[in-house]
């Protein structure tokens, strides 16, 4: 099996890129499937590139449309758009990932149990970061997910609002001034942290300096924003929020994770856009994000000092 990317996505949100039957021109092409395909006619008439676009599609009692394949499918196009789609079932195909299989058995989207696992498979390919937590090392640090037994060396900063970070996260300074202030404090946080990745809402990192052995900051990488804002936001990307120590918060050591973000994260988590926030103050990190190719964008009223690359 070929994957002819010519043939694009079909209306009901299957992959005729990958289609076995190598003599179709794929449900899109002129005079094909129009008549013989509800959804293939629904999607002529109304003119939307695919039901995915259909302002009616979530309300829609097609049977075709029930699957949990299409399901899974529609849904990561109205998110990313329909060319994201071809190009992570592109990536998935190379690496292995089979739509159909030779002899017509079930490929590997077929045999998931769950719309939200086809999701990450398409998303992912097989690494999911939400099945195994990635871990990085960079020149200085390695990255891996929060303990709760960081708690103490966390603290030292989280604690101490003068000594921190230049608030990675628009909503970390209240949060953090007001609750988080003893290190059974501090472990209810990361026993927060660790509950939103097993939500596979984001994940959240300790940065340990590797001469040091301790923590001395915390990254998280939050890329399922479309569970909680609209979908032209999830669009964006993915953000990062960088949480530093102030001893740390100086260009070297952030440009240091904005090359590893560009190496591994647009890659693992299946995303174009990095968004990391910097407000004025952070005078090193602007000149590291700028240096990195970032730009200044505007998100919405009350989410502002964001840069997007």
């Amino acid at each position: 099996m070929k994957f002819r990317e010519e043939r694009g996505i079909g209306y009901c949100g299957l992959a005729c890129v990958l289609c076995s039957d190598e003599d179709c021109l794929g449900c899109k092409a002129n005079g094909t499937n129009g008549d013989g395909c509800s959804v293939s006619k629904c999607g002529m008439d109304k003119g939307v590139d695919g039901c995915y676009a259909c302002p009616d599609y979530q309300s829609c009692e097609e049977g075709m449309l029930q699957g949990k394949r299409s399901r899974a499918f529609n849904r990561y196009a109205q998110e990313f758009g329909e060319p994201a789609l071809i190009e992570r079932l592109r990536i998935n195909y190379e690496k292995g990932i089979t739509y159909h299989t030779p002899d017509k058995s079930p490929g590997d989207y077929d045999v998931l149990e769950t719309e939200d696992e086809i999701y990450r498979l398409v998303r992912y390919g097989r690494n999911d970061p939400y099945a195994i937590c990635p871990e990085f090392d960079t020149k200085h640090f390695k990255f891996r997910q929060v303990q709760e037994e960081d708690a103490n060396e966390l603290l030292s900063f989280y604690g101490d609002l003068s000594n921190w970070m230049f608030f990675g996260n628009d909503m970390c300074k209240s949060i953090f001034a007001s609750r988080y202030a003893t290190v059974d404090e501090m472990k209810h946080c990361i026993r927060v942290w660790l509950d939103e990745y097993k939500n596979k809402f984001y994940i959240r990192f300790s940065v340990i300096d590797k001469k040091t052995g301790k923590a001395i900051g915390t990254i998280e990488i939050f890329d399922n924003i479309g569970k909680r804002y609209p979908l032209e936001i999830v669009r964006l990307g993915t953000v990062i929020h960088i949480d530093f120590s102030a001893p740390y918060e100086t260009r070297e050591y952030i440009l240091e994770l904005l090359y590893l973000a560009d190496a591994e994260f647009l890659k693992i988590f299946g995303v174009k856009h990095l968004i990391i926030r910097a407000v004025p103050a952070a005078k090193e990190r602007i000149a590291a994000l700028l240096f990195a190719g970032y730009e200044p964008f505007e998100w919405e009223p009350g989410r502002e000092h964001y840069y997007k690359k």
